[in-house]
């Protein structure tokens, strides 16, 4: 037959479960109660949580928490889990105290005195056993112990003394392992950061993921536009509030009182223990001073309350007094106490009852009623009586739970009372007088007014706003910037696309059809000169006022630039203007191809600029091109002094640019140099030690060969060298023997 496991815990028992619990935790209950033959896993468990555990408090139940226990068993009804924990106390513990506080209250009702022990129906008497022997303390071990006991014993401390077996050295190996791979990472760590690798093993998994407080899922970064806008870019800095990240609020704010005494309290034992090193005099001089009888601590001056009755207050006392003469006095002569107000009354702790009877009471009184609906006016338990006291700091009285307060006498139900109807009947009454009161309203009257506004006065041009100097220093910034990128717009394509400027103007030699006209903008055409000579004309005089405009408003570098710094005479074009115009040039350059049959290949385009730069030069002190047949002696030497002069700037510039960059790649290489050069030298070292051991090696191999061929002779001469001396041996023996027996005959014959 299975035996039947529990009963009262015995001394043994609780030290091996302490024992046990150290070595295997709060979770292996079953492994735990395997070293208890008379224990059952739950049993253990229990009696760890119920009586054993450090942290169950077993002192004497305060009068505090017995009002919490109270209140909490009325919220939550027979849920000692849950009371428990809030309580500060086990749930046996909890369900132990609320049954004798019921018990006490009950014998207080039947009039019963005493302690009440000996009738206690939750006593145990002689051969009952303890449902609950977890939550009581242990037996003591007996003198003369069991053998069933003594080898439970003997096999708790084998086991819990075992400490060298394959599990404890798996346990150990295993940490050991885990000490090596942790130094090893932090080890690779160092390196890496030595190198300047920031390695962050935790951002390894989140690649794929976004960062939310770094940056924006899906974001593109839009194009800049044509206008700047450092207002946006100043709000929407990333690093504006760099400062304040990562920091606690006590790193922010100023730091604590206490802190700030104790860094001044240090810094002033720092002072005194300087001034003690360097000015030794001075400092005992300033103790001794302090230390002196004759030196007087200058004291504060005493504040006192102010009064609580005012002279208007006693006067007014005094002449109560005198209008009712002795009154105010005693029988014994002594006056009599005024009445209490609430300025010089003394705030006492008030004589009340017994809150935690009271509530024992009403718990008992809801536990025996027949069920919660059926209500007696008569039974409704008596309110918590709160007093109030005159101090301003008092807590001001809350609104009571009604329902906590309706909890019926179990001795005073009636059975038979229900709901009346006669409230039922009050309640719709009162309804239906409501809504004919309602209905008795007039109806609301609903009137729209609709009001033009005033006219905004008008400000004169005296009564102009006046801008400050900041806003004015703004605006003219913004004009600045609208000018500047007006200019960007309206510069020429050539500039547009960084081509090469072209630094002379056409020379136009008829002049005098330009000079007519008083609008420079309208052109006139004279009939008497060929149109596509005119054609030409007007076009070099455009592209004259484009390359002058150019060089007025963007100079190059070599240029001064002008302080205006404007052209007023250059006509601006709208986009629009800008774009049919340049539809027209398409139009007209399709037309052309249209109209010559015979269009010229690329390399017919390109052997006809050969020719033209093979016919022409450049002349310089004419500014134009020229044909080389008409190009004199003079011309073509200045031409080649020119060419000369350029060439030997630019030979200096690039002189002078070359020492620089000599000298920083000396400064960058000259490190890189220096090594390679010890490199070479080691290599070549190198190179001179392989050499000689090269040269060793052959020796050694030639002396081996050597050895192995001359080994073989000595070998056989030394053998016939043994077998020589081995013969001698062998006859000197067998000499020495004969002689021996030549000497024994001579001595036997002589005797």
């Amino acid at each position: 037959m299975r035996g039947i496991k529990g009963g009262v815990w015995k001394n043994t028992e609780d030290e091996i479960l302490k024992v046990a619990i150290m070595k295997y935790g709060l979770n292996q209950w079953a492994r735990i109660s395997s070293l208890l033959t008379r224990k059952s896993p739950a049993q253990c468990k229990a009696r760890w949580y119920e009586w054993l555990d450090p942290n169950i408090k077993k002192t004497e139940w305060s009068k505090e928490e017995e009002e919490k226990l109270l209140h909490l068993a009325k919220i939550f009804p027979s849920q000692w889990k849950t009371i428990a924990p809030l309580v500060g106390r086990t749930s046996a513990q909890c369900l132990e105290r609320y049954n004798k506080l019921l018990d006490e209250v009950q014998r207080q009702q039947d009039g019963e005195s005493g302690t009440g022990e000996e009738n206690d129906p939750r006593r145990l008497r002689m051969g009952d056993i303890d449902p609950t022997p977890e939550t009581k303390p242990a037996k003591p071990d007996p003198i003369d112990m069991d053998e069933d006991e003594k080898e439970t014993l003997s096999e708790a401390k084998a086991r819990l003394s075992n400490t060298q077996g394959k599990k404890e050295k798996r346990k150990f190996r295993e940490k050991q392992l885990e000490e090596a791979r942790r130094l090893a990472f932090l080890q690779k760590k160092r390196e890496l950061k030595a190198a300047g690798i920031n390695y962050n093993p935790k951002k390894k998994g989140k690649e794929t993921s976004w960062d939310l407080n770094k940056e924006i899922p899906f974001y593109l970064k839009p194009k800049a536009g044509f206008y700047d806008v450092p207002d946006e870019e100043l709000r929407d800095d990333p690093n504006k509030d760099q400062e304040f990240i990562g920091k606690r609020i006590d790193q922010i704010e100023n730091p604590k009182y206490l802190e700030r005494q104790e860094k001044a309290n240090k810094l002033d034992d720092i002072k005194k223990k300087k001034k003690e090193l360097f000015d030794l005099p001075k400092a005992i001089a300033d103790v001794s001073k302090l230390n002196d009888v004759e030196h007087t601590v200058k004291r504060s001056k005493m504040v006192l309350p102010e009064p609580q009755l005012t002279d208007d207050d006693i006067q007014e006392i005094a002449d109560y007094e005198k209008i009712n003469g002795g009154e105010g006095l005693s029988s014994d002569g002594f006056p009599v106490p005024a009445p209490r107000t609430p300025a010089n009354t003394i705030a006492r702790t008030p004589v009340r009852e017994d809150t935690i009877m009271m509530e024992a009471k009403n718990l008992l009184d809801l536990s025996n009623a027949q069920t919660p609906l059926k209500v007696d006016v008569s039974a409704t338990p008596k309110p918590k009586q709160t007093t109030t006291t005159t101090t301003t700091s008092s807590t001001p009285l809350r609104t009571p739970n009604p329902l906590l307060a309706q909890t019926p006498n179990r001795k005073n139900v009636d059975s038979e009372t229900s709901f009346s109807n006669e409230d039922k009947f009050k309640k719709q009454q009162n309804k239906n007088q409501l809504l004919s009161s309602l209905k008795s309203l007039p109806s609301p009257s609903i009137e729209y007014k609709l009001e033009l506004p005033s006219e905004a006065p008008t400000i004169e041009e005296d009564q102009e706003i006046e801008l400050d100097s900041s806003e004015t220093h703004i605006r003219e910034e913004q004009q600045l910037k609208h000018k500047e990128q007006f200019k960007l717009r309206n510069r020429s394509t050539v500039l547009k696309r960084n081509l090469p400027r072209s630094r002379n103007l056409f020379k136009i030699i008829d002049e005098k059809h330009s000079s007519k006209s008083t609008d420079q903008n309208i052109v006139q055409i004279d009939s008497t000169k060929p149109l596509d000579s005119q054609i030409v004309k007007i076009i070099q005089k455009e592209i004259n006022k484009i390359i002058s405009h150019d060089n007025i408003i963007f100079p190059n570098d070599s240029q001064t630039p002008s302080l205006d710094n404007e052209d007023k005479d250059y006509e601006y074009f709208s986009q629009n203007e800008l774009i049919n115009a340049d539809k027209l040039i398409k139009d007209e350059v399709e037309q052309i191809k249209l109209e010559q049959n015979d269009q010229l290949s690329v390399e017919q385009i390109l052997e006809r600029i050969d020719e033209f730069k093979s016919n022409y030069t450049f002349v310089i002190k004419e500014n134009q091109f020229v044909e080389k047949s008409l190009i004199t002696n003079d011309q073509n030497i200045q031409n080649l002094k020119f060419d000369f002069d350029k060439t030997y700037n630019k030979i200096k510039i690039l002189s002078s640019k070359s020492v620089n960059l000599e000298k920083k790649l000396n400064i960058y290489n000259g490190g890189y140099q220096k090594r390679s050069n010890d490199i070479i030298k080691d290599i070549g070292q190198l190179y001179d030690q392989l050499e000689h051991s090269e040269i060793e090696l052959q020796c050694y191999t030639a002396l081996k060969n050597n050895e192995t061929v001359q080994m073989e002779k000595r070998l056989k001469t030394i053998e016939n060298d043994v077998y020589d001396q081995c013969e001698i041996e062998a006859r000197l023996q067998n000499k020495y023997s004969n002689l021996l027996n030549e000497r024994n005959s001579l001595k036997r014959s002589l005797k």
